[in-house]
């Protein structure tokens, strides 16, 4: 997917092999359809596969996703496959030891492996909030501290909230929680439950204005050994 800016407005509209459609921030994206929906040559079925791999957080992210990608990148789920799909996925063959074969789905010839420290589970132009977060995995506890940020600027505001994504990847669990805003110190204990320590925890923050309108990318604090 490409986007670009167009003086004369927002374009819709399939142009050859190339689909065009406009977002709410006044920029157009393009995409191609040059890939077949049932795709037989291996760099289709890798890309097949690498989606599959994302969609598949579809419904157990939903939440995350809503409040991570609210417009200005694509929004919703469109803009957590757009941020995540060549970034965040490895594909790797099923079988390595059996060759290519065309004839056979994409899901079975590759499997999509996620980079949970890469993924990204919110993507926007503000600045990435300085926050540390300390696992407690034998009490199921973690603290978050930040400290206040007196300065603003365009992209960094002292109203801004500060979430925290606690993402258990193996029970398919996902859970927001709201620390403090960006302009106040934050010292806050959360809780997880047994059945999240034993998932394979993953911890994201990231911040988002005041009007709910722009977010900044996430970064990923933790992640448990596997």
């Amino acid at each position: 997917m490409a986007e670009f800016v167009n003086p004369l407005g927002k374009i819709r509209g399939k142009f050859g092999n190339v689909i065009t459609y406009g977002g709410p921030n006044g920029k157009n994206y393009c995409r191609g359809t040059s890939i077949s929906h049932k795709p037989s040559q291996e760099p289709q079925k890798r890309q097949s596969a690498a989606f599959g791999a994302i969609t598949e957080r579809k419904v157990w992210m939903r939440n995350a996703v809503r409040l991570g990608f609210p417009g200005g990148y694509p929004k919703g789920f469109r803009g957590f496959t757009s941020a995540n799909v060549m970034d965040a996925v490895t594909v790797e063959k099923a079988n390595p030891e059996k060759p290519f074969n065309s004839r056979k789905k994409a899901v079975k010839e590759f499997n999509g492996v996620i980079n949970y420290e890469k993924l990204r589970v919110a993507a926007g132009s503000l600045v990435i909030p300085e926050i540390r977060a300390e696992v407690d995995m034998e009490n199921r506890r973690i603290f978050f501290t930040h400290e206040k940020e007196e300065i603003e600027s365009v992209d960094c505001f002292l109203d801004d909230k500060i979430y925290a994504v606690l993402l258990c990847k193996t029970k398919y669990i996902c859970r927001v929680e709201e620390l403090g805003l960006r302009g106040e110190t934050i010292e806050k204990s959360v809780n997880f439950s047994e059945k999240i320590a034993g998932g394979g925890l993953v911890i994201y923050a990231f911040a988002k204005n005041a009007d709910g309108k722009d977010v900044s990318d996430s970064v990923c604090l933790w992640e448990a050994e596997s």
